[in-house]
């Protein structure tokens, strides 16, 4: 949720579990505290899905053959168009990301904007895409075995609902 802050982890969590964070949070900032990073979270997600699932939808439009659908395309075309979906989104909110983190860690107490921006100048655009590869090389094979899971589910469930 909210509370995944590994440097945060080290400074509060001097016991174990979760109930001890939650408690060292409320304790040192209150219940603001919980919600860290939430509107970078926020900023992050909203377009993420956006260029997720467009990039998912664009991509079986392309891989389509004309007069055949779009659910026909195929296993292998299916996961082609999850990888590009996930490399999509990853590509286009990573900066996002990493301002996220860093305010998720503590490692910046400005807000979403004044970070992206200290990021660019002080360390350069460059490093706000630190990261990306393994991040793009990840999300092609999870991001295309979704989808497909998600297709092969709709399907079996359309046939086990619609044709008995």
């Amino acid at each position: 949720m909210f509370l995944c802050l590994p440097r945060m982890l080290k400074r509060l969590c001097f016991g174990r579990g979760s109930a001890k964070l939650i408690r060292n949070i409320l304790k040192q900032e209150g219940l603001l505290g919980m919600f860290r990073g939430l509107s970078s979270t926020l900023i992050r997600e909203m377009p993420g899905y956006f260029f997720f699932f467009g990039g998912y939808d664009f991509a079986r439009r392309v891989l389509t053959k004309p007069g055949q659908s779009k659910d026909d395309i195929g296993s292998v075309k299916t996961v082609l168009c999850g990888g590009f979906a996930g490399v999509t989104c990853w590509a286009a909110v990573f900066p996002a990301d990493v301002v996220k983190s860093r305010i998720q860690t503590g490692k910046s107490t400005a807000g979403f904007w004044k970070c992206l921006t200290t990021i660019a100048r002080t360390e350069g655009v460059l490093a706000l895409y630190n990261g990306l590869m393994p991040t793009l090389l990840r999300t092609f094979p999870a991001s295309g075995s979704l989808f497909l899971a998600y297709e092969l589910t709709k399907s079996s469930l359309e046939t086990l609902i619609f044709h008995p």
